[in-house]
């Protein structure tokens, strides 16, 4: 089946995602909107990725009858909107990460999903990268019980904030901490991908250098996994040095480290190890969409799904509130009663 599909914002990732599916035979590209009514970037991303026209508001795209799925691919702040609203006209959708950023919101879409029956897919585009596959399926009993998770993500965004580069990193709830539920989700989802629901977590957090924009922006966390592994997550958006953003797993019979899987030996291990290949032969992005696709055509929830992207929510929450109070949080789980 072809499907026509439209973009709601025409930045970085939306030219990412359009890119990734101009030879795609199941993608029709419809229409576009850009950040203002007709604007010329809007134009101009249509005419580079081969759209059909321009849409002048939001409407126009939630309400076309040839839309199938709709991109989302916006500033944050508009991002429980539009999916809400393309959800309730009757179009499967493609949301960019964070889904949402409070827990009013996240309630506003799942109900949009549960009434509409559409597809929703959440754009954790990491699950889909090769490097992190290797780490995941290296957990599946092969190397044994999985005992400890280490996850990095460490940038230096000082300049691109305090320039205002992307106005819409300094438009957010009172109370967010933006570089933590928008940037570390990437490194926190991978950790709950590969060791499953987390249930507990004690955090610090620092404001090194952007206290006045972001009020923290450096966390650590110790994690406790259902399973009985422990784990460790740290994201720093002030780190003035090359960026990083690295994964490795340890269990009874070995480990993966910086892309090589070293084997136990009795008490010892192979010190050499062996290098694990990174092929990546689609990009991760059109593996998305293969994944939503054949969560439409199959009934399946999508990979990514508004309940995993809800629960990478719950457990940020937990972090920010065990670096605000210096305690041992326990994660609620999507389902369970919040607690506010």
């Amino acid at each position: 089946m072809k499907y026509g599909v439209a973009f709601a914002g025409t930045g970085f990732m939306a030219a990412k995602h359009a890119a990734a599916l101009a030879d795609d035979p199941r993608a029709g590209p419809i229409a576009a909107l850009g950040s203002s009514p007709a604007s010329e970037r809007a134009r101009a991303f249509a005419d580079t990725h081969g759209f059909d026209r321009v849409a002048d508001d939001f409407d126009q795209l939630a309400y076309d009858d040839a839309v199938q799925i709709v991109f989302v691919c916006t500033p944050d702040a508009l991002h429980a909107d539009y999916v809400t609203r393309a959800l309730d006209a009757g179009k499967h959708v493609f949301c960019e990460k964070p889904l949402a950023r409070t827990e009013d919101e996240f309630a506003r879409i799942e109900e949009s999903v549960t009434k509409s029956g559409k597809v929703l897919q959440v754009g954790m585009n990491c699950r889909f990268r090769s490097q992190y596959v290797n780490v995941k399926e290296r957990t599946d009993g092969r190397l044994g019980e999985l005992r400890f998770l280490r996850g990095t993500y460490v940038v230096n965004s000082v300049a691109p904030v305090r320039t205002a580069q992307k106005p819409w990193h300094l438009q957010f709830p009172a109370g967010y901490l933006p570089f933590l539920y928008g940037g570390g989700v990437h490194c926190l989802d991978l950790l709950r991908w590969i060791g499953g629901p987390v249930t507990s977590v004690f955090a610090r957090g620092r404001a090194f250098e952007l206290a006045s924009e972001w009020e923290l922006d450096t966390f650590s966390a110790s994690l406790e996994f259902a399973s009985g592994a422990i784990g460790e997550f740290t994201c720093s958006a002030s780190a003035f040095r090359p960026p990083d953003f690295a994964l490795e797993a340890w269990m009874d019979g070995g480990a993966v480290v910086s892309g090589h899987e070293y084997r136990r030996s009795g008490d010892g291990v192979d010190p050499d190890g062996e290098a694990l290949a990174v092929s990546q032969p689609r990009i991760d992005v059109a593996l998305q969409f293969d994944d939503m696709v054949e969560a439409i055509e199959s009934g399946r929830p999508p990979m990514n799904s508004a309940t995993e992207a809800h629960q990478n929510f719950r457990v940020l929450a937990a972090i920010d509130r065990s670096a605000r109070t210096g305690a041992p949080v326990e994660v609620q789980h999507v389902g369970a009663p919040s607690r506010t």
